[in-house]
């Protein structure tokens, strides 16, 4: 592992083996010696293992960028830095909840909420602190991610003070592509997302219309790596940066 890949990483890129292994089970010709049954059967079997691909892939990833959260956070934790190096929205996040809970009570337990949150949370706002692995979970950060799509991507991040990360993605995806120099076409990378996401969406659903072919499961397969290699590399950033004791 590169010491720009977090574990997260290494474990995503473990998991699309078993992506690749079930796509390697549909049939990649149809026969052409069978009746018409059997060839039937070849069509159900290809487009069942591709939509079973892509919803498989679809779930790695997704838990991918969920595990690139949690160890981001869990390096913090571990290393108790001073909070003035987390990002503000961070804290603002982990605070919001305990606001929102006194606002939604009256009398004695509003009082009892308030306490808590000046006697528990103050802390993340004084500079010199160190952070409190009590009161900082990854669970908080984790909840705003709700899918793949770009738009989610890009709030996550905000949060983590990476602003433009679509861009810085993009950038790296087109990037990978050029170094391949394998005749691979440039990618819009928001735009491949969406299409992925909303793809295994309609399969999820039940819609039988959806028939990803076994080239596209390949290349879905490559972009999401060049993605999650993208991933790793900000979240690594973050952690060196979050972890510093100066």
């Amino acid at each position: 592992m590169s010491q720009l890949e977090i574990e997260a990483m290494a474990e995503f890129v473990d998991s699309l083996r078993e992506v690749e292994v079930l796509l390697a089970v549909g049939p990649t010709h149809p026969r052409i010696d069978g009746g018409a049954a059997e060839q039937a059967q070849d069509r159900e079997l290809a487009n069942a293992v591709t939509r079973s691909c892509t919803v498989m892939l679809v779930a790695h990833f997704e838990g991918f960028v969920k595990a690139a959260l949690t160890e981001l956070i869990d390096q913090i934790c571990e290393a108790k830095p001073p909070t003035r190096r987390i990002p503000e929205g961070l804290l603002e996040l982990h605070t919001r909840g305990r606001i929102e809970e006194i606002f939604g009570t009256e009398g004695p337990d509003r009082i009892h909420k308030t306490r808590k949150l000046f006697s528990a949370y103050a802390c993340l706002w004084e500079a010199d602190r160190t952070v409190n692995p009590q009161v900082f979970t990854s669970k908080v950060l984790t909840r705003q991610f709700t899918n793949a799509k770009p738009e989610v991507l890009e709030n996550v991040f905000s949060i983590l003070d990476v602003n433009n990360v679509m861009a810085e993605i993009d950038a790296y995806v087109n990037e990978a592509i050029v170094g391949r120099d394998d005749e691979e076409a440039p990618v819009k990378v928001g735009p491949r997302l969406t299409e992925i996401v909303e793809r295994r969406n309609k399969i999820a659903h039940g819609d039988r219309s959806e028939k990803p072919t076994p080239a596209e499961v390949n290349n879905y397969i490559r972009f999401l790596k060049d993605v999650a290699s993208c991933i790793s590399a900000i979240i690594q950033r973050k952690i060196s940066h979050c972890c510093s004791l100066r």
